[in-house]
């Protein structure tokens, strides 16, 4: 059964379904309405049979009929009278305290005294009460009510009931009423279930709900289908749909992801202040382990509310294809450039030994191995960009030339496509570094001679780093060090650190540098994304 109405069509399901929730309603509603109708006819009934008794129990005329000890003939007429004027009431008796009968409705049919024992507390005294008994004619609701006189003495009882059977008929009556109207209560609730149904369908523009439903899932394959990880916040920047591209993005499922602040996993979005949000288009940035482009645009929701959307394309794999291109052709570049410098190392050591300065070239040999290709390839790996590359290797070169070992630390990154100041301007950077520390360690005859660079360039944040073993820097020019002019190796220099820090300033970047006499010293730079902002 519950097969067959899957495979019914989601209008008719849906008309089935209220008319089902409506009959249910009104099933459970007509039985508590029956149940209470009965309960509240029966409670009637008891109050009409105890007020009939309590009635009697106050005439005059029947204290003086059990004071004068037998029965009178106007009394019983009188009771005739109210019996037949009263429907509901099938018995009325009325005794002494003897239990002999003065009046019964059926008074040929019974005896002459009542002998049930439920009359015990009327004879006691008590006011009206209700019990059930056994009569003649069937099982009877029964009110007893004591008689007594001025005095306050009891002199008999009055009792009144109603048989069963008419009971059981009155709320027979009842039910068939309810089941008569409920044909009529399950075809409005048709009527109803089909104009609820009609009343969705306009407010869905003329949609079917099957034909919605369709539309929505062929919208969610498409959104799943796309290489980009889409996703939409309300005017709270709160998450509403997220394809699955964007949940492996942000590592979360999709119950994780909806209902969360875009903001508290991505904080670059501006997706909290949609109305004020300009359309930001192609931006790099970081989303956990992956490098993301990024393009935010407003789009208006339901009544007017604006909400965000906002598309994140992974670069991860595409840079990665990119960085393994560009690094070979940059390991290709940096080994013609080292075969070209080894042919003329040749020719030097060639002349050495020609003009028997057989020391000089023992000397050029040795310095020569403080270069291999296997440094060179290392180098070209890490340095992505080829000017900058080209200009490290060519330090190295003039490096070992003097006896020092240059090399680029085994963790450095730097890729053209993270790069925060134009690529000349590292040049600028980096050429100036390393020309200072070599200049600093050609004048340093005892080793270690070393220089490290450090380049680590992520999206969000640059920092250059170049560590040097030579004798530190003067702390009485310490504070001047940028001055231009302002040098330790003597008149008409000082010029690399000034073009350095200019940089820095220009760029909105930080320097900081650690000395120490005759140990070395440590320089670092950083340059962090600033996002440029319309006024």
């Amino acid at each position: 059964m519950i097969g067959k109405f899957k495979k019914l069509p989601l209008e008719k399901q849906l008309v089935w379904s209220f008319f089902l929730l409506a009959s249910f309603v009104i099933a459970l509603t007509m039985t508590i309405s029956v149940f209470v109708d009965i309960r509240s006819e029966r409670q009637q009934i008891d109050n009409t049979i105890g007020n009939i008794a309590e009635y009697v129990a106050s005439l005059d005329s029947v204290v003086d009929m059990l004071e004068k000890g037998y029965p009178d003939p106007d009394v019983q007429h009188q009771m005739d009278s109210l019996c037949d004027a009263m429907k509901n009431v099938n018995v009325l008796m009325i005794c002494d305290r003897n239990k002999l009968r003065f009046y019964h409705t059926k008074r040929q049919d019974w005896g002459d005294s009542f002998v049930d024992g439920e009359e015990a507390e009327a004879l006691a005294g008590q006011g009206v009460y209700i019990t059930r008994g056994l009569g003649t004619n069937g099982e009877q609701r029964r009110a007893f009510c004591a008689i007594k006189n001025q005095n306050g003495e009891t002199l008999g009882f009055v009792m009144t009931g109603i048989l069963n059977s008419n009971l059981i008929k009155r709320s027979s009556s009842t039910v068939m009423l309810y089941l008569a109207l409920l044909p009529a209560a399950l075809l409005l609730a048709m009527m109803l279930s089909r104009m609820i149904v009609r009343f969705l369908q306009n407010s869905l523009q003329g949609h079917k709900p099957n034909e919605l439903l369709n539309l929505y899932l062929m919208q969610e394959e498409m959104l799943n289908a796309l290489a980009d990880g889409l996703v939409i916040t309300d005017a709270d920047g709160k998450i509403l749909i997220a394809n699955r591209v964007a949940q492996s993005l942000f590592e979360k499922t999709q119950q994780q992801l909806e209902g969360t602040d875009l903001a508290a996993l991505f904080p670059a979005s501006t997706a909290a202040q949609p109305q004020t949000a300009e359309h930001r288009k192609n931006y790099s940035d970081m989303l956990g382990t992956h490098s993301v482009m990024v393009t935010e645009m407003t789009v208006m929701l339901e009544q007017d509310r604006p909400g965000m959307l906002s598309i994140f394309t992974d670069k991860t794999e595409t840079m990665r294809l990119s960085d393994e291109l560009s690094g070979t052709k940059n390991v290709l570049d940096s080994l013609r450039f080292f075969n070209h410098e080894y042919m003329n190392k040749l020719h030097v050591i060639l002349g050495y030994l020609q003009i028997g300065e057989t020391q000089q070239a023992m000397e050029f040999i040795m310095n020569s191995s403080l270069v291999s290709s296997q440094s060179i390839r290392e180098a070209a790996a890490q340095i992505r960009v080829s000017k900058l590359c080209a200009l490290i290797v060519g330090k190295m070169m003039r490096a070992a030339e003097l006896g020092i070992r240059l090399t680029v630390q085994p963790d450095s990154i730097c890729m053209e496509n993270d790069l925060l100041l134009p690529v000349q301007e590292y040049v600028t950077i980096v050429g100036n570094l390393l020309e200072n520390a070599i200049e600093e360690l050609s004048q340093k005859k005892d080793p270690p001679r070393e220089i490290h660079l450090g380049l680590y360039c992520r999206p969000d944040c640059n920092v250059v780093l170049c560590e040097d073993t030579g004798r530190g820097i003067d702390p009485a020019i310490r504070d001047t060090i940028f001055i231009k002019g302002v040098s330790s190796k003597g008149e008409n220099r000082g010029i690399g650190l000034y073009a350095i820090h200019e940089l820095v300033e220009r760029y909105h970047g930080t320097i900081e540098i650690e000395s120490e006499k005759n140990e070395g010293t440590e320089i670092t730079l950083t340059f962090t994304r600033r996002e440029e902002k319309e006024v």
